[in-house]
């Protein structure tokens, strides 16, 4: 091979990927399983849970997918777009912008015809037109016309370069073969989901964009394949906390220099771990509305007033295991007397007990959930 090759896609037999099915197997086993615990719970849930839970996940998905490529929304124009759609309600605080941002999302999870050039464009121009982008170099809604593709980060002397993407006459070829790949291969999902996206960036057809439509085009093939909403749960989000090991896997993948075979095993792990935490972070969070649920229900004959609410949820969500008289005044904006006597007056109803060890001025409390549950 040509020592002056760098990048995979310039491999003599790209992109004819492998990977070994035996490293891969326990994070493909573990995330179906994952999968299956969240369609379980799923069925716990109320309509207005469920729609709950589909509205902040697809909040944060647009959020923070915009984000990772450096753009800040405002999370109330993005509601006010989703709300829309979800909900039916027309919001004028959303931007043409964020509305159409939520039109790919939608996109991408409810209809699922067949993956083309139309409908990848079309979501490109809804990306960038009503946004922010180099009129010069990107055209919303076509591919770039120019080879200097470059991925890079900080100016100068410092200037890196982490990826060269492929050269403009070789885009149609590869987009039609990436093309045919997503729209008739049989591989487990969450393999063939990990090969497109890393497929898609190496092709980098865009003069903008093409991270966020890659995410995109994941949440399509997840949905349709899975036969699950991935609004249910943020694949970016789950990108952004730990984005120092996306890019290192990346990188590393693409470079000939540490994947001379086109193994993507490694891609893959590290792809389907970001859609297994995905999912558990949205199962934690259904697991702590059932909590709130039953303890209402058991405690629901109980009178308590809207300061003792808030500081329920405040233990229910999980924001604190215990309250003390300090934190009950900053949650409900009370009185140190008042908090005194709210608290104790729980306590005397059964919905809270006291921590053994902290007393006097330290004293605090916890939810008393053996009490509240039993029958």
């Amino acid at each position: 091979m040509n020592n002056k090759k760098t990048w995979i896609w310039e491999h003599e037999n790209y992109p004819h990927f492998i990977y070994d099915r035996d490293e891969i197997d326990k994070i493909i086993i573990e995330t179906t399983k994952t999968q299956g615990v969240l369609e379980g719970v799923l069925r716990h849930l109320t309509h207005k849970e469920n729609d709950s839970i589909i509205l902040e996940n697809a909040i944060d998905e647009i959020m923070t997918s915009s984000k990772i490529e450096g753009e800040i929304l405002q999370r109330s124009s993005v509601r006010s777009s989703l709300k829309k759609q979800i909900e039916k309600i027309d919001d004028k605080l959303s931007s043409k912008h964020t509305d159409n941002l939520a039109k790919i999302q939608e996109d991408a999870n409810i209809h699922h015809n067949p993956l083309s050039i139309e409908k990848l464009n079309n979501w490109h121009y809804n990306l960038l037109i009503e946004g922010d982008y180099d009129k010069e170099q990107v055209t919303p809604g076509e591919f770039r016309n120019y080879d200097d593709m470059y991925i890079q980060t900080g100016e100068g002397i410092r200037t890196k370069i982490h990826y060269i993407a492929l050269p403009e006459e070789d885009i149609a070829e590869n987009m039609s073969k990436f093309l045919e790949y997503c729209n008739s291969s049989k591989e487990n999902i969450f393999i063939k989901s990990a090969i497109v996206h890393i497929w898609f960036e190496q092709i980098h057809p865009y003069g903008d964009g093409n991270g966020r439509i890659g995410r995109n085009i994941t949440n399509y093939l997840l949905s349709k394949e899975l036969g699950l909403d991935t609004r249910y749960f943020s694949f970016s989000n789950a990108i952004l906390q730990n984005d120092k090991s996306y890019y290192e896997a990346l990188e590393k993948t693409n470079k000939l220099s540490s994947n001379p075979n086109l193994d993507l095993s490694h891609w893959i792990k590290v792809h389907t771990n970001f859609i297994n935490s995905a999912i558990n972070t949205t199962i934690k969070h259904i697991d702590k509305i059932i909590k709130k649920t039953k303890f209402y229900d058991h405690i629901e004959e109980i009178k308590i007033n809207n300061n003792q609410s808030k500081a329920i949820n405040m233990l229910l969500e999980g924001r604190s295991d215990i309250i003390t008289n300090a934190i009950y005044r900053v949650v409900t904006n009370t009185t140190q007397v008042t908090a005194s006597r709210q608290l104790a007056d729980l306590v005397k109803k059964g919905v809270l007990k006291k921590v053994l060890d902290q007393e006097g001025r330290s004293a605090a409390y916890e939810l008393n959930i053996q009490s509240s549950f039993q029958s």
